[in-house]
């Protein structure tokens, strides 16, 4: 059997074909999950879904399968005593999966899909969880769901790295040491608070910041000019660039009440926000994109905010499955 090697593209080998190495960090995060001790059935059928669902995920799973299966071969108990431990952690059992598919440290290093990262980052949550937490200085971080942060203060600053998603984070001021500056940073730039409550979101191919209270300085990763966000705005930055700051509403932080605040918000928008907060496929036809919805929608029932959207607008919910929504337009009786 060969094992699975990495290569600077960010793919790796399962004997001997090439495979994503998103699709083979997935099948690794299906093992942890379900040896955790705490699968439940409506994951297990999104496992199969999942390994069904295209060739590559199946030739992955069944590599995995290979690779961590009876453990038969390895020279150290401590290690099988690592790996069979109930609950098993995403984060130990990932690095275990790596050196036991020879990837280990050094293939580790190069690796830099989102997947991989959010897997090993220091703090994340799953699709519909959010979290909540003091850090070591006193400040209050919210985690979005599906998200993903590395915290690294050092005598000298106090940083954030946004690997995924959204947080919001209340910074403390330190009286009993120097100033060390807060910044959190995303794959676009950093964001520099100066005194406030604020919220970044890393969404593809722009970072969003949005401030609640205070000031916040952005700066694009190239180093180009800096905009500066005042308390009810919020801008929007690539690597490149950084555009003005403009008003933003407190709908923007609904999400830390468990909430989506809408107010004429065009039916796609809205849709594609709740999909955040589920697992799998949310669409929506073209011919209905447009309508506008507003409400106060609670972000722990997707599926009866699905069905209160047909009681109130000219549309219907298709279920395909539990993880496959389409809504569409109504039928004319």
């Amino acid at each position: 059997m060969r094992t699975a090697t990495s290569n600077q593209s960010g793919r790796v080998y399962a004997d001997g074909q090439l495979i994503d190495m998103d699709i083979a960090m997935q099948a690794a995060e299906w093992l942890t999950t379900l040896m955790s001790g705490q699968v439940t059935s409506a994951e297990k059928n999104a496992w199969t879904n999942w390994r069904q669902s295209h060739p590559d995920h199946e030739r992955a799973w069944k590599h995995i399968e290979k690779v961590s299966g009876n453990f038969q071969g390895l020279d150290s108990t401590a290690s099988r005593q690592v790996l069979t431990q109930r609950p098993m952690t995403r984060r130990k059992g990932l690095k275990m999966l790596l050196w036991l598919s020879g990837t280990g440290v050094i293939g580790w290093t190069g690796m830099r899909t989102e997947s991989a990262r959010t897997m090993l980052a220091d703090i994340s949550t799953g699709v519909g969880q959010r979290r909540e937490l003091t850090l070591a200085d006193g400040s209050q971080l919210h985690l979005n769901s599906s998200s993903a942060v590395n915290i690294r203060y050092s005598n000298t600053q106090r940083l954030l790295q946004l690997v995924k998603g959204e947080l919001f984070v209340a910074t403390a001021q330190e009286a009993e040491q120097a100033y060390r500056p807060f910044l959190v940073e995303t794959n676009h730039g950093q964001a520099l608070a100066l005194g406030t409550r604020y919220s970044v979101r890393q969404d593809g191919q722009f970072t969003t910041v949005a401030v609640q209270q205070g000031m916040v300085k952005i700066t694009p990763r190239s180093g180009s000019a800096s905009v500066i966000i005042n308390a009810g705005q919020s801008a929007t930055m690539d690597a490149e660039r950084a555009d003005a700051a403009q008003s933003v509403s407190a709908n923007a932080w609904g999400w830390m009440r468990g909430q989506i605040l809408a107010d004429g918000m065009p039916l796609r928008d809205f849709l594609n926000e709740l999909s955040r907060y589920r697992h799998g496929f949310l669409g929506c036809d073209d011919a209905i994109a447009d309508l506008r919805i507003s409400g106060v929608f609670p972000l722990d029932d997707t599926e009866a905010v699905l069905l209160s959207i047909a009681n109130s607008l000219p549309v219907r919910i298709r279920f395909r499955t539990r993880y496959w929504v389409q809504v569409e337009a109504a039928q004319e009786s």
